[in-house]
């Protein structure tokens, strides 16, 4: 896989050039490649936050179906700062909009800005949809529960997508999501417990919930009132995690 000159963390996999090249052999690159251009911005969006918030940036992997920036400590920091990031992608398209309309005038590239927007939007797993609506679930949810929530609705989705749109030429994209979702499933707890260490050494939230059961809301401090007795969250963590690695 082959970086980007002067940006060390951007990847272009190499199915990518194949792909490239192939729009060229066709006549094509002028399509293929402004649509590359506009999933990439869309993904410099997140990437700006990413260094803005100070997140630990693993790479940002430009594929011949998008673009996707893999971040080893999301799920670790303030639940709005992750929330601006997620909108931080989505929110370049009304100015790309603008952009292509008056100083561009494609209909085509309108239409690709646009269907980048949705899908991006789409309840599925890497997809923006999904992880706002697991920062949406965990405000309300206990958060183990609130991520299994989310990968039902994430497999259901896209389910229904394949169904939608069993077309040869997305099968790629489907193989990647079902992909993203199988190794989420392996991984999910282990993201929990690394959340629980973390939170050992305390958290920014200034909002208690009160708890009579042994569960975690993710954008609260957590107090536990059981059996008559109170603890705070650091004294129930390791209960929560050896509770987590026996389901």
């Amino acid at each position: 896989m082959k970086s980007i000159k002067g940006w060390s963390d951007w990847y272009v996999h190499p199915f990518t050039l194949v792909y490239l090249f192939v729009s060229i052999v066709n006549n094509d690159f002028y399509r293929y490649f402004s649509a590359l251009v506009i999933v990439c911005i869309h993904e410099y969006g997140h990437y700006y936050f990413a260094k803005k918030f100070k997140f630990e940036i693993d790479k940002v992997e430009i594929f011949p179906f998008g673009a996707f920036l893999s971040l080893n400590d999301f799920g670790m920091h303030h639940i709005c700062q992750e929330l601006i990031l997620l909108l931080g992608g989505l929110s370049v398209h009304l100015p790309l909009h603008i952009i292509i309309k008056v100083f561009i005038d494609s209909s085509y590239l309108l239409e690709v800005n646009k269907l980048v927007f949705v899908f991006n939007l789409l309840p599925i797993y890497p997809l923006d949809g999904s992880k706002i609506i697991l920062l949406l679930l965990s405000l309300f949810k206990d958060y183990y529960q609130a991520i299994k929530l989310q990968i039902k609705i994430s497999l259901l989705s896209l389910s229904i997508l394949i169904v939608l749109y069993n077309e040869m030429s997305y099968l790629l994209v489907y193989f990647y999501l079902l992909y993203a979702n199988y190794e989420y499933i392996k991984e999910f707890r282990f993201m929990i417990i690394r959340l629980f260490l973390k939170r050992l050494d305390g958290n920014d939230y200034k909002r208690y919930k009160i708890n009579k059961k042994i569960c975690f809301y993710r954008p609260y401090n957590n107090i536990y009132v059981i059996d008559g007795y109170t603890f705070k969250e650091n004294q129930m963590l390791k209960k929560l995690i050896k509770n987590l690695k026996t389901n």
